[in-house]
């Protein structure tokens, strides 16, 4: 075998590797946009749940307050 062609093979494994690690990355990067819609939908529907109790608290906390 020629040295260019060792150094070819050589090349060659070693993209090999590098598209396996990209494509491993590909679908990590997925899982998370994924994961993060599911976090968004739950951040939202928790923000939406305090702001609806928000006004209500601030109600219960000044009765505590007009109290002491």
């Amino acid at each position: 075998m020629s040295t260019h062609e060792e150094f070819q093979k050589k090349r060659n494994k070693r993209l090999n590797q590098v598209d396996t690690k990209i494509s491993f990355l590909n679908e990590g990067v997925k899982g998370l946009g994924a994961a993060f819609k599911e976090f968004e939908a739950d951040i939202i529907e928790y923000m939406a749940f305090s702001a609806e109790n928000y006004a209500n608290h601030e109600r219960r906390i000044k009765k505590l307050e007009q109290k002491s």
